[in-house]
């Protein structure tokens, strides 16, 4: 076994939704968006979300696959204003658990942190990630990112607060920006 990581396509959009929604039924804590929502959105949701768009360079998600199978994603998403355009977000980093400890989610975040280097006008990177979520925090920490901050009561789930550890990575140290 295997596994294969590319980025998505339009072509990927039914399986990234379907994977999409399982992880936010079974994890509402760890992810921002909530699962009723998703499924209202309708699969040309996940068709314009996959499809690239070259004013927006730097907004990509690649999918591990194992047996032909999507098990894992994980999404990079710009921001376009004028004075932000050298900052990029990573969301919605996940693997199926049934192929949890394989070391695919490393493999899904080492991918797009290359993907991301590549990108010449992006200079750091943020995430959030759920206070608590203690493997995610360690597989962050050890590719270089930093906790900036954290958001007290960022999402409600069933009447219980959560809160958001903010991470940053600087792409580009001082010494090496032009």
């Amino acid at each position: 076994m295997t596994p294969l990581i590319c980025q998505l396509t339009p072509a990927h959009a039914s399986a990234y939704r379907d994977l999409r929604l399982r992880c936010l039924a079974d994890h509402p804590q760890a992810f921002t968006s909530e699962a009723d929502e998703a499924r209202a959105q309708p699969l040309a949701w996940s068709v314009q979300r996959l499809t690239p768009h070259p004013n927006q360079p730097h907004d990509f998600f690649l999918g591990a696959f194992v047996n032909g199978e999507m098990v894992g994603m994980v999404g990079l998403q710009g921001r376009y204003r004028a004075k932000e355009r050298h900052n990029a977000t990573i969301m919605g980093l996940y693997v199926a658990p049934e192929h949890g400890n394989l070391g695919l989610g490393a493999a899904l975040f080492m991918a797009l942190l290359n993907q991301a280097r590549q990108l010449p006008d992006l200079e750091q990177l943020d995430l959030t990630v759920t206070q608590g979520n203690e493997t995610a925090q360690v597989l962050y920490k050890r590719h270089g990112f930093t906790v900036f901050g954290i958001h007290p009561c960022a999402i409600k789930v069933d009447g219980v607060d959560y809160a958001k550890v903010l991470m940053h990575l600087d792409l580009r140290p001082s010494a090496l920006r032009g």
